[in-house]
C-alpha cells in the first residue's frame, strides 16, 4: 500500500532539493571555464526556471479558493521580493567585480 507522504516528509526533500542544488551550483563554479560564462548559464537557467515557476504559480493561483488564494499571493510576494534582493545583490557585486577589473 502506497502511504501519501507527510507534510514532514515534503519539506524534508525541499530541504534536500535546496542542498543539493547548492552543492551541485558549488562544483559547477569550481569548474567554470570563465565566470562569464558560468553567469550566462545561470542566467539562462533562472530564466528556464522562471518561466516554470510563473506557469505553476498561475495553474495554482487559478485553482484556489479565497482563503488559499490570499495564502498563495503572500508566498508569490514574498518570492519575488527574495528574487529581486539576489538579483540586486547578484548585479551590485558583478558591476563591483567589473569595476575591479578595470583598474
Amino acid at each position: 500500500m502506497n502511504e501519501v507522504p507527510t507534510l514532514v516528509e515534503h519539506l524534508k526533500n525541499l530541504a534536500q532539493g535546496y542542498h543539493d542544488t547548492h552543492l551541485a551550483l558549488q562544483a559547477q563554479y569550481r569548474k567554470m571555464e570563465s565566470p562569464e560564462e558560468f553567469l550566462v548559464g545561470l542566467k539562462h537557467r533562472e530564466a528556464a526556471l522562471l518561466s516554470r515557476f510563473r506557469l505553476v504559480q498561475k495553474h495554482l493561483l487559478d485553482s484556489l479558493e479565497d482563503d488559499e488564494l490570499e495564502k498563495a499571493i503572500e508566498l508569490s510576494k514574498i518570492f519575488d521580493e527574495i528574487r529581486v534582493i539576489n538579483e540586486f545583490v547578484i548585479q551590485t557585486l558583478v558591476g563591483k567585480d567589473s569595476e575591479t577589473g578595470a583598474d
